[in-house]
């Protein structure tokens, strides 16, 4: 259910900061926690963290195309001499600069760097990540810290609310003329607030598919994903219990195909001496990118919540008050509290419902005078989507009861009105109106 950070964070840091080249760099001893670090660049202060937790420290740069196309020999022999290990990450820039042209935008360099974040934090882990704005602000740098907010949001809902990791801020002292041992300095948090509200705003069709390149799997987990999403937020537990879920295994294995898919399509490349315009692949629609990548880490999160609640992924045709009853948790995890006053309301009526061993319409069993509407008629019944959602998804017409060997109340949605079920699920402008009291 809810998560933590632990304490075991502290073995495992890692530090991420924009390459600015060395030219008009002083060398400095780097001062962090009253440890003096050897001389270094003053553009390289993660290498005192380094030095300071021996093998726990993990560096990775991102080096704008721009950089290389002055003396990229000695800024990386420089690097070498300074660093015993570090990951350069090739990265886009914008602008024109010594006779180059660089086509990149503050969105897609934000992309970019978040994309690499991801596949160093699906493979890393739990751990305390390093943003390092010491270089001051540019428009890479303002990239590197809005792309780590990026990752510290997919986190907390990965991890719903607290998430795995933590996230800060390194900066030094300012290295001004007659300064030789700036102070280290790692005491901001980045932080950020989630709730339960999905990412996407539109049910993930073929068109949103074609729109970001996804293939039918990554497709049909969002799919998956929006119906038990809006299941849970809007209190039908029947729904999810019936038509399942996608396990956190799968989701995780969908998420990582994407994440490669993304990096390998949006890669600025390689920088080449004789290519004076770099005109990149420019992702369409970033922000619903992200989106798609946040929703992914609060399925894998709600996937993690209906297992431990033993409540299985592939579904089963009938269910039990009991069955009904598990989703109280979860509600009250995401904040739903007001889903458990309405679910235990709706339990309680089942309860005193005088069920027999054959299969009925809910609806005949509360009303003797009840008659059921056609499927077709229901589609377009804007009183029965309202129950639908007013009553823990138990509508009186899609919905049949009877009594198990034990004498337990079972459940089950009747086969012809699934996809009836399907479409109240993605009706937006009915909840609405419940919520306003209508019906």
């Amino acid at each position: 259910m809810k998560e933590t950070v632990h304490s075991s964070n502290a073995n495992n840091r890692l530090v991420f900061w924009v390459h600015g080249g060395i030219r008009g760099k002083k060398v400095v001893e780097f001062e962090y926690r009253g440890y003096k670090g050897d001389e270094t660049i003053q553009i390289i202060p993660g290498k005192v963290l380094e030095d300071f937790y021996k093998n726990s420290v993990k560096l990775y740069a991102f080096v704008p195309h721009s950089l290389y196309t002055t003396n990229w020999s000695e800024e990386y022999k420089q690097i070498q001499q300074d660093i015993k290990e570090v990951e350069l990450i090739p990265m886009p820039s914008l602008g024109n600069i010594n006779g180059y042209y660089f086509g990149g935008t503050f969105e897609y360099i934000k992309f970019w760097i978040f994309l690499n974040l991801l596949r160093v934090y699906l493979s890393k882990g739990k751990g305390i990540y390093y943003c390092d704005i010491s270089q001051g602000l540019n428009v890479y740098m303002d990239a590197l810290r809005e792309a780590f907010r990026n990752l510290v949001v997919f986190d907390r809902l990965m991890h719903f609310p607290t998430g795995s990791i933590e996230a800060k801020l390194l900066y030094s002292d300012p290295i001004l003329h007659g300064v030789e041992t700036p102070k280290i300095y790692d005491d901001v948090s980045i932080e950020v607030k989630v709730w339960f509200d999905t990412p996407i705003k539109q049910k993930p069709d073929e068109s949103f598919a074609r729109k970001h390149c996804l293939d039918i799997s990554i497709e049909r987990i969002l799919k998956n994903y929006y119906r038990t999403y809006r299941a849970i937020k809007y209190n039908a537990p029947g729904v999810v219990i019936t038509f399942g879920y996608d396990t956190p295994e799968r989701i995780r294995e969908e998420l990582e195909k994407l994440l490669k898919k993304y990096i390998e399509e949006y890669d600025p490349g390689e920088f080449k001496e004789d290519v004076k315009r770099y005109v990149y692949t420019i992702p369409e629609a970033i922000g619903e990118k992200f989106a798609v990548f946040y929703s992914l880490a609060l399925y894998y999160h709600i996937s993690k919540s209906l297992q431990t609640l033993g409540i299985k992924p592939e579904g089963k045709g009938e269910f039990t008050i009991k069955d009904m009853k598990k989703f109280c948790k979860v509600y009250l995890s995401y904040g739903l509290s007001v889903n458990v006053d309405m679910l235990e309301m709706d339990m309680g009526r089942l309860g005193n419902v005088r069920a027999g061993t054959d299969w009925k319409i809910y609806g005949r069993l509360i009303n003797n005078n009840f008659r059921p509407t056609p499927t077709e008629e229901l589609l377009r019944d804007d009183r029965a989507k309202r129950n639908f959602y007013a009553h823990s998804g138990l509508e009186n017409n899609i919905v049949a009861v009877r009594k198990g060997e034990n004498g337990e109340i079972l459940l089950k949605y009747r086969e012809e009105m699934r996809s009836v079920v399907e479409r109240f699920l993605y009706d937006d402008r009915v909840y609405e109106r419940v919520c306003e009291g209508e019906g």
